[in-house]
């Protein structure tokens, strides 16, 4: 009798998981946000390399050395070397902009995956999307949550 009801269970979740693409949703929402890491990097070096604080920025690849595994960070510090080798201006220009369109891309794929999670409609056209998007990927990080006091 119990295995029936864990069975049905699965074959639900299986069902809702195919109906709402949940898949491919997943797989959208990483690809942009690890595709902004890049960007991210590039304008923090950049702003880094601008301002007179030393060495920071090595410190800061020194650290992600630690939490990355060595071939994700050999590709990290080629690209970086060879792109941030001239122009940290125009670097930093690129670099913003690159971040702002790949962090809100990623908004706008979450707005469209919680729309499909709770099967709601969403009529607004696509520019108010791609706005209501730049401003999610500009707010900060805590401003979200709520704080009782």
């Amino acid at each position: 009798m119990q295995f029936s009801g864990i069975k049905r269970a699965f074959g639900l979740a299986y069902q809702d998981i195919l109906r709402h693409h949940t898949l491919q949703v997943a797989a959208a929402l990483s690809y942009f946000f690890i595709l902004s890491v890049f960007p991210g990097l590039i304008f923090l070096s950049a702003v880094l390399g601008l301002l007179p604080l030393g060495d920071l920025f090595s410190h800061v690849l020194t650290f992600m050395g630690r939490l990355l595994p060595p071939d994700t960070m050999r590709t990290v510090l080629s690209v970086l070397h060879d792109v941030l080798s001239s122009h940290r201006g125009t670097w930093l220009s690129f670099g913003m902009l690159g971040i702002i369109w790949t962090a809100s891309s990623g908004f706008a794929a979450l707005i469209e995956a919680l729309d499909i999670a709770y099967d709601a409609q969403d009529d607004r056209p696509y520019w108010k999307v791609r706005l209501l998007s730049i401003g999610l990927a500009a707010m900060p990080a805590g401003s979200c949550s709520s704080h009782s006091e």
